[in-house]
């Protein structure tokens, strides 16, 4: 009975405790080697892309975006939705309305975006950063619309905003508000939507209507006589882009905010100058064709005209266009 209490005795001397409790703290530490990390790992950060307004008129970039985060500085324009549903967010302040590729109602340097899910936008005229995600439409030819009927390829959803502080604005963003501040992109665009008319008067059309006996009369498109009528009648609806010195007057307000720094738009301005001469020369010269067509939209048949390089001067007209809506986009804050 001794010989077996001392044999137990002897087991839990100081010499046997730590020969058994060593291999038991190192399995201990090497478990919590292994447990620790991921118990403390942090959820991954979702990446988040920068854009600009010049990068998201490229719709198959965007399209490589498709479903991701994306975040873009900017301005609400003042037309947003009072309710908060939804904002137009532009790179330029104290915008009433948004931008639209001339005459359509395809929005252009202008995006719209919308809050989460049971949320709205407080309206701001600060300049905001917009974290949200972007939403492409599937292809060029289906756009998304809202209830304005303006149209889109592309929407930020699910989106927030923040003040942006004054360390986190460019530093041209002064030179930037001047230009917001007197008007003359409003007045550009406008003139651009002078030189589509020349180049597609054709394209243009009168709705039907009814007159003041209450009878329907059918619209049709526009005939050359009329085409005429709008660009050199006093008063008429695009008379003013033939007056003498309108581009003149309109590079003289762009080199009065400053006189270098925008001369990428200067010349863009003349080439839309030379092209409106150039169309207007057709229109005058009779560089046109006639046909008659019966026109399902009025439910009649009627004169439908064709110009005779109106390819050409569509595909001058657009690209020009293209120029200066890139670079309207290239300002940053």
């Amino acid at each position: 009975m001794k010989n077996i209490w001392a044999k137990i005795k002897g087991f839990f001397n100081k010499y046997s405790y730590m020969k058994w409790l060593a291999p038991l703290l190192a399995v201990a530490v090497v478990a919590t080697a292994i447990v620790l990390p991921i118990s403390l790992k942090k959820p991954e950060q979702k990446e988040v892309t920068k854009l600009s307004f010049k990068s998201a008129a490229e719709y198959d970039y965007l399209k490589t975006l498709d479903g991701t985060m994306v975040t873009i500085n900017g301005y609400m324009a003042t037309s947003s939705p009072v309710d908060g549903s939804f904002m137009f967010l532009m790179n330029m302040p104290y915008q009433s309305c948004p931008f639209c590729l001339p005459n359509t109602s395809t929005l252009s340097n202008t995006m719209e975006v919308y809050p989460k899910k049971g949320e709205a936008f407080d309206y701001t005229t600060q300049a905001i950063k917009v974290v949200g995600t972007l939403e492409v439409a599937e292809n060029e030819d289906e756009p998304f619309s809202d209830e304005y009927g303006y149209e889109f390829n592309y929407k930020i959803v699910d989106a927030t905003y923040t003040i942006l502080k004054s360390e986190e604005l460019s530093a041209d963003l002064a030179l930037w508000q001047k230009v917001a501040e007197s008007g003359i992109i409003n007045e550009i665009d406008q003139m651009y939507n002078f030189v589509n008319f020349t180049c597609k008067w054709n394209t243009y059309y009168v709705n039907s209507y009814y007159d003041k006996d209450g009878k329907l009369q059918p619209g049709y498109y526009l005939y050359a006589s009329d085409a005429e009528y709008y660009l050199f009648t006093d008063g008429a609806q695009w008379n003013f882009g033939t007056k003498e010195d309108y581009f003149d007057n309109i590079i003289a307000k762009i080199t009065a905010i400053h006189e270098t720094a925008f001369q990428e738009l200067v010349d863009n301005i003349r080439q839309a100058e030379a092209l409106a001469a150039k169309a207007i020369a057709e229109l005058k010269n009779g560089k046109y064709t006639f046909e008659l067509q019966y026109v399902e939209m009025f439910g009649k048949e009627d004169y439908i005209y064709k110009l005779d390089i109106g390819e050409e001067l569509v595909a001058e007209m657009n690209l020009l266009y293209k120029g200066f809506s890139n670079w309207l986009g290239s300002w940053e804050m």
